[in-house]
């Protein structure tokens, strides 16, 4: 089970901030803003939680839908912030993509209160988020309304931490977006560790992809093999290019550089990078070599990415 990176002491905060209010940004008056919006508690718990398939915890009642009507809205004998600390939903106690649920929630548009100062209650909880590794940013919107999403962000408190979860399940365009901008902070004053770090982005991204596509992983591959046998699945190697094709020596010269790539990034990588012990007398490169490795690794990354992107979207995988 993977380790949960928001730590107690953030979600209670959190949780304090929500049920005890907070004071309004320009006044010194406390705003509370209820977590179920607009909504009554049950039909905003619907929206995360199958509420019918949850145990009861009163015995007249055979799900959580029915024990919740009772002590919320028949008998209202539980309190304003008994969902936190409810068993069921493990919203201080379980996973922080469930966490995170919940709380991106509270701000969809058919949820939040738009009379009430949301935003400010948004901006104070990125706030602990962060400390943390996660935000919550604008991802689409819906009807002129902006949509809320979690993402994991770079913490420059923990150098060198790669803010990411399983690759099978994190590895996606905000991952790269982060790993690009983490790569690119480093160039100037960490060229070796900028060096180091594109390669494994290249590496991940390729392991990603075979994993996506269900073929078998040796544990030996280096990364050229793990780059060749991506470049197979996706069908980008110069033999699957027809000769009939516009420009296909051009394109098959271009998808031969790839092998190239991959084994200049092992190569700086073992000779430069932050992957291996240096002794006292070694002089790493300068910037602009790391800067052309990250540009290089960075540029094939995301042509293999968004090939196979485009690829599960013909096949209706997506």
């Amino acid at each position: 089970m993977e380790q949960n990176k928001i730590t107690e002491v953030t979600r209670q905060e959190i949780i304090d901030l929500i049920i005890m209010g907070f004071t309004d940004s320009g006044t010194f008056e406390d705003v509370r803003i209820f977590w179920s919006g607009r909504l009554d508690e049950t039909a905003f718990l619907s929206r995360i939680y199958n509420l019918t398939e949850m145990h009861s915890t009163d015995g007249r009642f055979s799900n959580a839908e029915g024990d919740i009507w009772q002590h919320r809205i028949n008998n209202y004998d539980w309190e304003d912030d008994w969902v936190f600390y409810d068993g069921r939903f493990k919203v201080k106690i379980g996973s922080d993509i469930n966490f995170l649920r919940f709380i991106t929630e509270m701000f969809h548009p058919a949820v939040r209160d738009e009379k009430r100062n949301w935003k400010r209650l948004l901006e104070l909880i990125n706030e602990l988020l962060r400390i943390d590794g996660f935000e919550l940013y604008e991802e689409s919107h819906i009807s002129g309304r902006s949509k809320y999403a979690w993402r994991e962000v770079w913490n420059k408190n923990k150098v060198g931490e790669v803010q990411s979860s399983s690759l099978a399940t994190k590895f996606n365009s905000e991952y790269i977006n982060l790993q690009i901008k983490v790569m690119n902070d480093s160039i100037d004053t960490n060229p070796a560790d900028a060096i180091g770090k594109a390669k494994e982005l290249f590496e991940n991204c390729c392991k990603t992809v075979l994993m996506e596509l269900n073929v078998p992983i040796d544990e030996g591959w280096n990364v050229m093999r793990l780059t060749k046998e991506a470049c197979n699945a996706l069908k980008l190697t110069p033999d699957h290019i027809s000769e009939t094709a516009k420009a296909s020596d051009t394109i098959k010269r271009l998808l031969g550089n790839f092998s190239a790539i991959s084994h200049s990034m092992a190569e700086l990588r073992n000779s430069y990078g932050s992957g291996h012990g240096k002794d006292a007398k070694f002089k790493g490169l300068a910037p602009r070599h790391a800067r052309l490795a990250v540009g290089g690794a960075v540029a094939a990354v995301l042509f293999i990415w968004e090939t196979y992107e485009e690829q599960k979207g013909e096949h209706g995988n997506g």
